[in-house]
């Protein structure tokens, strides 16, 4: 399973609510620590290695560890959000089993930790601000607010695409549109003219209004298109980083 820290760290929270004996025979049964001695060690346990066994088992006995907390609400509202984190990384949960949604390759980091690993290790200069961004649209998914998480993953996209237009221009006009921001990375030869239009259309997809495909819910619509500007953020970033880092243009 190919899980992102914000999952890993959503099941920390969960387990933490478990009683300790329970969460130590948990870990041991599937050898992922070999000597739980306290929570620390359980979050460190979580964050370095396979979680697939212990997370199939949390699900299939849902109810059991479920029935052993009190207030009730609390496990509720704990499992909730490993549920919407699991979903956005791509697994569904479904008649007391965990469905991958989309293929998915052992042993390859997530993406969307991919795409904040790239940030972080850029010359950016608005990189804290689209990580910022990034993580108020999982959240917002995670709340249900569909329409701000598609809102925040569009403004993370069109923040990387202007940013790096307004230092490209020499006439320095802070003020570009998104469509001509997009044009100027076009005719400064950043980006193609097919990618420019698929950008283009990726951009108006994922807009509020937009039309819900048909056989699509809500949740798997927002979904769909976060993951579609996250690729796209990703791609412009790791673009980004050969031509301007790799000294086609001046950091900024």
């Amino acid at each position: 399973m190919n899980l992102t820290n914000r999952t890993k760290i959503s099941l920390v929270q969960l387990l933490d609510i478990f009683e300790k004996t329970q969460t130590n025979i948990l870990f041991e049964k599937y050898s992922i620590f070999s000597d739980c001695r306290n929570i620390e060690d359980i979050k460190e346990s979580v964050f370095s290695n396979n979680l697939q066994e212990l997370i199939k088992e949390l699900i299939f006995v849902k109810q059991t560890f479920r029935n052993k907390i009190n207030p009730k609400y609390t496990f509720d509202e704990r499992w909730s959000d490993f549920e919407k984190c699991l979903f956005l990384d791509g697994y569904k949960i479904q008649n007391n089993a965990i469905i991958s949604i989309e293929p998915n390759i052992d042993g390859v980091v997530a993406f969307e930790d991919e795409l904040t690993s790239e940030l972080v290790s850029s010359t950016f200069s608005k990189k804290e601000e689209v990580k910022n961004l990034i993580n108020e649209s999982a959240e917002a998914f995670k709340n249900s607010d569909f329409n701000q998480c598609l809102s925040k993953a569009r403004i993370s996209l069109e923040t990387i695409v202007r940013t790096i237009a307004i230092a490209i221009d020499k006439y320095n006009n802070s003020n570009d549109s998104w469509g001509n921001a997009l044009s100027k990375l076009r005719t400064e030869s950043f980006i193609t003219q097919k990618e420019e239009e698929l950008m283009g259309k990726l951009y108006g997809f994922i807009s509020d209004g937009s039309h819900i495909p048909l056989g699509f819910t809500e949740e798997e619509y927002a979904r769909y298109g976060r993951n579609l500007a996250m690729s796209k953020c990703y791609y412009i970033i790791k673009k980004y980083k050969q031509q301007f880092q790799g000294g086609n243009y001046a950091d900024f």
